[in-house]
């Protein structure tokens, strides 16, 4: 290229040189918008993390229990902390009862229901036994109150929010001796804080498993997508549509590796109202079975569903995998292993609902297994604390994984949105950057790879400039009542930090 005469030399991403005869392309984009990037914090856990929530406050609860510790059951001695993230400070929080192995959920006020835990420690004669007692946290207060009992002892029990508010259990071990599986189904009435009498409940008398993987649905009924944790899968197809108000229960086909999906990671695909669900890997641990990387989606919108194949997951079959709803409407999947608390998979990828496709991005440079755990903080990085190996020790460090949409330039940000909403208001969000979308993304409440409550729900917008107008849906049962993580999107895909809302019922 010449350039001859007077006048100026324009070039748009060109460097022009004089002695070499070369030219310099412009710097590359930073390669962490694609891949996002790994750092492990220099904090360290001072109680062994087995289930964490994030509060609606920002900070999180850690509870350990016993934390898989005989000794510690034995004594009596149970543990439970509220981390801050931000400014590092650990708050240990009395803890009644062995919480550990319990369930929990967050309440439409953001308090935040345990039920269940280790009642009896396991022996060969009777195994282990789930304790009958329920605790709701208080962020406000950092104390456990203590509700009436459930209608029977939980161990790996699942709670799940319903468009109503109230909470359904299912799953687990009971009180009962001999690893008795707990076939009644229980409601929690979250106006009065209590557990509703057995009787007053639509029953299945049905064993759902340890953990299972039960997703509210759209249009109300309940969704086991065939994910659990330990055990026997059910009969039948391995996955199933359950209309908790009749006790009715009817087969989903097309799972594939029906009998590979314990400790499974499973997920409603963001945004909600598309009704996708995606199952990955699993094995059959009791059976010491290889496990599978199959990866199966499901469109519950249509007429008649069926799991179909998606691509596999990148890397060896592996269970123990955690999967993350982020805020640019992928999935993280991170963390695993190829035997039983043993063989952890260094390995991470990016799963896109909008094409079904894998990113594989840097792994976790901790190895995680059983007990590790995964959660989205309001700044947009996801945390992934614990493991659990079979030699009995416990990881204590903290993994922080930055997504790409932190390496895309100036963030958007909200500068002023509503503390709370009604189902159907319209919002006013005062915003910056050339804003794209906006979603609503549940506080996450997770335990052996499962938060079944985990789901991002896109928010309609009108407006141009810093003044936009947002839509709550109208529908509860897709976004049940409960704080939520506002944020938006740009057209760099560049995402802001989340403001909390609490959405709540009309009148």
């Amino acid at each position: 290229m010449a350039a001859v005469g007077n006048g100026t030399i324009m070039s748009t991403g060109w460097t022009l040189t004089t002695g070499t005869g070369t030219t310099t392309p412009p710097p590359t984009a930073d390669p962490r918008a694609t891949t996002g990037e790994w750092q492990v914090a220099s904090i360290t856990l001072p109680n062994r993390g087995i289930h964490q929530t994030l509060l609606r406050d920002g900070r999180i609860l850690v509870i350990a229990g016993s934390g898989n510790d005989e000794g510690n059951f034995r004594a009596g001695q149970f543990t439970s902390h509220v981390w801050n993230p931000t400014t590092g400070d650990m708050t240990q929080i009395p803890t009644p009862e062995d919480m550990f192995c319990a369930g929990h959920v967050t309440l439409p006020d953001g308090r935040i229901l345990i039920q269940g835990g280790t009642k009896e420690w396991w022996t060969p004669t009777s195994g282990f036994k789930g304790l009958r007692s329920s605790y709701v946290f208080d962020p406000a207060t950092n104390r456990y109150t203590k509700t009436n009992d459930a209608n029977e002892g939980r161990w790996y029990p699942t709670l799940t929010k319903l468009g109503n508010g109230n909470i359904w259990m299912g799953g687990g071990l009971s009180d009962a001796a001999g690893s008795h599986g707990a076939h009644t189904t229980e409601m929690f009435n979250s106006a009065t804080s209590s557990w509703l009498p057995a009787s007053q409940v639509p029953q299945t008398w049905t064993y759902w498993g340890e953990y299972p993987h039960m997703f509210l649905m759209g249009d109300g009924r309940l969704f086991y997508t065939g994910a659990h944790t330990f055990g026997d899968q059910r009969p039948g197809s391995g996955s199933s549509v359950y209309n908790w108000l009749t006790a009715q229960v009817a087969d989903v086909p097309g799972l594939r590796d029906k009998d590979l999906r314990d400790h499974a990671g499973s997920v409603l695909l963001p945004p909600a109202q598309n009704q996708r669900f995606m199952i990955a890997g699993g094995g059959y641990i009791d059976r010491g079975a290889a496990p599978t990387k199959s990866v199966d989606v499901i469109d519950m919108n249509q007429a008649n569903p069926s799991w179909r194949p998606a691509p596999d997951l990148p890397g060896p079959g592996r269970q123990y995998v955690n999967l993350t709803n982020m805020f640019d409407r992928t999935v993280l999947a991170s963390n695993g292993a190829t035997g039983n608390r043993t063989g952890n998979i260094s390995a991470a990828s990016i799963f896109n609902p909008a094409n079904d496709t894998w990113t594989t991005v840097p792994a976790d440079p901790v190895g995680r297994n059983y007990h590790s755990m995964n959660l989205l903080l309001p700044d947009g990085r996801v945390m992934i604390l614990g493991s659990n190996p079979i030699d009995g020790s416990v990881e204590m460090r903290v993994s922080i994984y930055n997504p790409p949409y932190l390496f895309r330039g100036t963030r958007p940000t909200v500068t002023s949105s509503p503390a709370t909403a009604a189902y159907g208001q319209s919002i006013t969000l005062e915003t910056t950057g050339n804003i794209a979308s906006a979603s609503l993304t549940s506080p996450m409440s997770s335990t052996h790879q499962m938060d079944t409550n985990s789901r991002l729900v896109d928010l309609p917008i009108t407006g141009t400039g810093a003044t936009r107008t947002a839509v709550v849906p109208t529908n509860t049962s897709l976004l049940p009542p409960g704080p939520y993580m506002l944020t938006v999107l740009d057209d760099k895909g560049a995402v802001s930090v989340a403001r909390w809302i609490t959405i709540g019922r009309q009148g």
